[in-house]
């Protein structure tokens, strides 16, 4: 059984000859576990582990933006931060390895029209994508990686100004959202043109123990949104899968993302849902993809600890399928090489 086969038959709910498994790994952590595997490079490490899915975000190439930043991908500010091509500011850490977002072009206003807007042809062409995915596609599960609208939103605006504008300014928040997810749909058609199996809708919607927003403005705003750009996308590949990703407690929503289309949904995350009783209920009408601690297990338990709870997801999806293992977000620099490994030496896919 090949990798897309493998992903294929899990999120349709079938028995496959293993569970699926995917990887969540820091880059500066990932390059420690490859020296650690004694390995060359990263598609070695993937191959190695076992993983079936290969991820491909849409590159953005802005020549006004360029000319500014003298042919790189960021600007350096006076203050230590880093502007992107959409003119979010974030300042490292003393480590580097964090960053605090610290700006953005409607921070202090809410002119849509004084942001320099890129046209679509910033975006990687169908050509472009299809050049990077075509030594995979026949092997393996090929996703595409977008941005949910909201978390452009709160990136270009500050999250507090636009939860506030949520409620104060309805209009402006609304239009930014719509502003921003012509993009991320125009990125998705060009990647479903390019022959990907799945698209990625990923930003945080949850915190630790309930929603950022409420239920009620979300399913009047968010949703019928998210809905239609889930329409676009089925309409030129019904089959696609569609991927959500939160962090926390989305529970709450859940049925809505899987009303308006989404079948996997990320991470379930153990410290805020109880993966059993989520796969028991909703494991019929969505897959599990995740669930495997970064808060807990793999950077303070054992390995034995990491292999219970790998061999635990393991038995939830033994027989209908409806699991994809991987940690439940970037696994982080405190985490025990071993432990990390032991996820696919358990969930059988390590070679």
């Amino acid at each position: 059984m090949t990798s897309k086969e493998r992903v294929r038959r899990a999120v349709n709910h079938e028995k496959t000859d293993r569970i699926p498994v995917d990887y969540y790994v820091r880059d500066d952590v990932s390059k420690t576990f490859q020296d650690y595997l004694k390995l060359p490079d990263q598609e070695s490490l993937y191959k190695k582990l076992g993983i079936d899915i290969r991820k491909f975000v849409v590159g953005e190439t802005v020549p006004a933006f360029l000319e500014r930043s003298g042919g790189k991908n960021s600007i350096r500010h006076a203050d230590g931060s880093n502007e992107n091509v959409w003119g979010v500011r974030q300042k490292p850490s003393d480590d580097g390895r964090y960053y605090e977002m610290v700006g953005g072009p409607f921070y202090d206003n809410d002119d849509l029209d004084s942001f320099p807007w890129p046209s679509m042809d910033c975006i990687d062409s169908v050509e472009t994508i299809k050049s990077r995915i075509a030594p995979f596609a026949d092997e393996y599960s090929i996703w595409g990686s977008l941005n949910n609208p909201f978390k452009c939103c709160w990136h270009m605006r500050g999250l507090e100004n636009y939860l506030m504008d949520t409620i104060a300014d309805e209009d402006f928040a609304l239009a930014l959202w719509d502003k921003t997810a012509e993009y991320e749909v125009e990125k998705g058609i060009r990647l479903i043109k390019a022959g990907v199996d799945a698209l990625m809708v990923t930003g945080d919607i949850a915190m630790q123990d309930r929603m950022m927003v409420s239920l009620p403005a979300w399913r009047k705003n968010d949703k019928p949104r998210l809905e239609k750009m889930l329409n676009t996308w089925k309409a030129l590949k019904p089959d696609l899968m569609l991927y959500f990703h939160t962090d926390g407690n989305m529970e709450e929503v859940l049925m809505d993302l899987v009303d308006v289309g989404f079948n996997v949904i990320n991470p379930i995350q153990p410290e805020c849902m109880d993966v059993e009783y989520i796969k028991k209920r909703y494991g019929k009408v969505c897959t599990l993809h995740g669930t495997i601690s970064i808060q807990k297990t793999l950077p303070f338990g054992t390995v034995e600890d990491v292999r219970k709870e790998t061999l635990h997801r393991v038995s939830l999806g033994k027989e209908d399928g409806g699991i994809i293992i991987a940690p439940s977000n970037h696994v982080q620099a405190d985490t025990p090489m071993e432990n990390l490994l032991e996820i696919y030496r358990a969930a059988g896919s390590f070679a």
